[in-house]
């Protein structure tokens, strides 16, 4: 059963609207509930939560737009600004961005607009995707994924056409919409065999991206900052580095995944996960809280370590 501790913290997180937090605790819950047998109580505490989700989550659109419709892929948003644990920087550009949008009709009174032209860039697994859809739930607004796949093709001008029409969805749905796997889009100019094309995508791009003055969000994302052509630059309103966590961020980092983990020293542990990803961290420690909850054995640094070893053996073996 919950602790007086748990309920105290639920109720706490409740009246301070911390979703959060309030999730965080309700999980754990279900958790230790699971591990005692009780199946039931546990699958209707995650039931509950996953009806909390669809009712108060993302703006959900049903778009009439069916030139669109194979283009965009609308996701939810759970997580918010808290979820996120980045470098310093990162995260005061993120707080200037949020309250340039939360003043922005005070800029507009002196001739002046809020950031939201978003060029992100750095290694796979390091926040630019989940940073698009917190802004989204922060905004309140819809979130959509460009469907790289289905924009570019082979066939000669109809990429121009298809970014054409997603523009014009911008225009119309104020979203934050991501452009992920950008360099796809906007590589320099005579990188590859059809340099013709290529130099076609791009300028229809920046034309489009230049005359956009929507209520959206537009973010780039890119593993590959070297390869885009350096006009795009100064298109965006913030071009924003994204690496890998620090000491300190892999401390916040399993404190807040492995939440349970009372028997486990954090700072020893920490250096079993340096030069991993954000997301690499999130599924180890997913794997260790798995291992723990199915075979009832307490989160320490014996468990901690196994299943890191496991993840290295075979990223060897596949490499």
């Amino acid at each position: 059963m919950a602790t007086a501790d748990q309920i105290l913290s639920l109720i706490r997180n409740h009246v301070n609207n911390d979703d959060t937090q309030f999730r965080k605790v309700a999980l754990q819950i279900s958790a230790v509930e699971a591990r005692n047998g009780h199946a039931i109580i546990a699958r209707t505490i995650q039931e509950l939560l996953r009806q909390k989700n669809t009712s108060s989550g993302t703006v959900r659109l049903v778009s009439k737009n069916k030139e669109v419709d194979d283009l965009l892929l609308q996701l939810e948003t759970y997580d918010d600004i808290k979820s996120l644990i980045l470098s310093n920087s990162v995260e005061e550009k993120l707080d200037r961005i949020i309250k340039e949008y939360l003043k922005k009709e005070t800029l507009r009174k002196y001739g002046l607009v809020n950031r939201r032209k978003l060029l992100l860039y750095g290694a796979s697994g390091t926040g630019k995707t989940m940073t698009a859809s917190v802004l989204a739930k922060e905004f309140n607004l819809p979130f959509f994924v460009v469907r790289t796949e289905k924009v570019v093709t082979k066939f000669m001008g109809e990429t121009g056409q298809k970014l054409g029409r997603i523009f014009d969805f911008i225009d119309e749905v104020p979203a934050v919409y991501l452009f992920d796997e950008f360099d796809a889009i906007g590589s320099q100019r005579g990188m590859d065999n059809e340099v013709g094309e290529q130099r076609r995508i791009l300028n229809t791009f920046l034309q489009l991206l230049e005359r956009d003055d929507s209520d959206s969000f537009i973010i780039a994302a890119t593993n590959s900052i070297e390869s885009i052509d350096k006009a795009m630059f100064r298109r965006f309103d913030d071009v924003i580095e994204y690496n890998l966590p620090d000491r300190e961020q892999r401390l916040a980092l399993l404190h807040e995944y492995l939440y349970t983990a009372k028997d486990l020293d954090f700072a020893s542990a920490e250096p079993l996960f340096e030069g991993m990803s954000h997301a690499e961290i999130k599924m180890l420690c997913s794997d260790i809280f798995k291992e723990s909850l199915l075979n009832d054995k307490k989160i320490d640094f014996s468990l901690v370590q196994t299943i890191v070893n496991m993840r290295h053996q075979l990223s060897y073996q596949i490499s």
